[in-house]
Parts: structure tokens; sequence; C-alpha cells
């Protein structure tokens, strides 16, 4: 794994820093450049998406990747994840999504500069991010479970108590993880794709980071999402693979494929937090 070092952050003013960042998920490269999700190419939308975060009018301090980089865990599909997102301009950090293993994650992907919170032997990517570290923490937590156990999350206690050590109640904090951590209103999703110890989790960051919480950054439902619990910022952003329904009443997640690039431009300040949702279209047919 590449350790790819980097100082974030630009002068916003006298009082502070602000961070551009970039949150995308749910690639789900496949082995090749053939490979199809519901008949879209998840290789030429992710080549979209790189493109047009390239080409974005500023410079983005760094991207987070929330899970789900691969549809099965493959090899093959981690190297051509590297080949096309190591196209990105800017440092990538990168969360473990229910498909994805860690062990290739950290042999195929470059990570950008972070320090561990737990031993890289418990096969599980929870870390603090650097880039962004003199003004603000950050952290990316791990929420897959054994396959057999299905598409929920869960946060083990070794993370939970790492992350909350960290926190000093002085800086800014967000946390970066693939799974929402509490109910949108969306009866299947709410069922199965949720941290099942989310809502523990979310009372016990909001407790201990106060007014500094600047949020919770997730993927996996292929949907984008805003939503505040008790006052905190929950923020999703959808696959540019294809989306989820999410009707409130729905007994089952169908698919929908073929819409448009997602991914969300986040700007962090001392006392602000500004998502920007991007929807852009996809030239041709998938």
């Amino acid at each position: 794994m590449a350790i790819v070092p980097f100082v974030a952050g630009r002068q916003l003013n006298s009082s502070g820093t602000v961070l551009e960042v970039i949150h995308l998920s749910d690639t789900h490269f496949g082995p090749d450049h053939s490979h199809d999700i519901r008949g879209a190419n998840a290789c030429d939308r992710a080549c979209t998406l790189v493109k047009a975060i390239n080409e974005l009018p500023f410079d983005p301090d760094f991207i987070v990747h929330t899970g789900d980089v691969v549809n099965d865990p493959d090899e093959g599909a981690y190297a051509l994840a590297q080949e096309i997102l190591s196209e990105l301009k800017a440092p990538v950090y990168y969360v473990t999504g229910n498909h994805d293993d860690v062990p290739m994650m950290r042999a195929a992907l470059d990570f950008a500069d972070h320090e561990l919170l737990v031993p890289e032997s418990d096969d599980q990517l929870c870390y603090r991010i650097k880039s962004a570290a003199e003004d603000f923490e950050f952290f990316v937590m791990d929420g897959k479970v054994p396959e057999e156990e299905g598409p929920h999350g869960y946060l083990s206690d070794n993370q939970v108590e790492a992350v909350l050590s960290q926190i000093s109640g002085e800086k800014p904090i967000a946390v970066f993880l693939h799974y929402p951590l509490t109910p949108i209103g969306s009866k299947w999703i709410d069922k199965h794709l949720l941290v099942s110890n989310g809502e523990a989790f979310h009372d016990a960051l909001a407790e201990k980071a106060g007014s500094q919480l600047r949020g919770i950054f997730t993927g996996h439902l292929h949907r984008g999402l805003q939503l505040y619990k008790n006052g905190v910022l929950q923020s999703g952003v959808s696959s540019p693979a294809c989306e989820f329904s999410a009707g409130p009443h729905d007994d089952f997640c169908d698919f929908l494929p073929g819409g448009p690039i997602p991914f969300n431009h986040i700007s962090f300040t001392a006392d602000s937090t500004m998502v920007k949702s991007y929807s852009l279209p996809f030239p041709g047919d998938s």
C-alpha cells in the first residue's frame, strides 16, 4: 500500500482554514472494463466521474470514497479501480464497503496519509485522516460484517473506543463510513442496510463531540441522503453505477440503472459544513 503525503487546507481568513473535500462512493468495479451492473458499465461510468472531478474549477484538498470500491472481492477488480482512480488529481482515502476486502484494498489502492486507530492485523480500515489533522479531526470507520450476516453494518467496540478517545472537543469533527447510522424513512433500507448499533454510536459521538460535530458521511444506499437527527447532519452520496429505489413503504430495493453521475463537494470551515451535490449526465448509453 502506498502512502501519499499531503498538506491540506487553505487559508480562509484569520480565524481558520477551509477544506474542500470530494465525497464519492459505490463505484463497484468489476475484474475488467466490460463489467456491467444492471446494464450500466461500471468502469465507463467511473471514468466519467473521475474526469468530472478533475475538471472542477478548484483543487480539492482530498477525496473520500465511502466504500464498495469493487462489486466482488477480486484482485483484478481492485487493480482496475487503482488504474482508474489513481487518475484523480487529489489524494484519496478509502472506506470499507460490504462488497470490499480490506487486505486486497491495502495491497492494491493508494491511500492518502493516515494514522491507524486499530492494528492492521485486525483487517479493519479505521483511521484518522492526517490531511485534515491540523485544524480538523476526521475519521474513517469500518462497519463491514461477514457476508452471511447480510448487507447491514456494525461498528466494533475497538473502533468506537478508538475514535471517541481521539476526539478533543476543540476542533471540528467528521466521520466517514459506508453505512448510514440511523433510519432514513424507507422500510426496506431501514431494515437491511443500516449500522445495527448505529443509534448508540450516533448518540455517543454527538455527546463526545458536542457542537464540534460537523457531519457523518456515508454511501451504501445508492441514493443521495441529507438527514438530521438531533441536529447532527448525516450526508450520503449515490453510486455512479446505479441507484436504488427508496420509497417509504418499499418491501424490496429496486435497481434504477442509467442515471446521472453523482458526487458531493463538501466545504468544511471552523463553524459550518456545506454540501453541494453534483449530478452530471453520462454521455452516451451505458
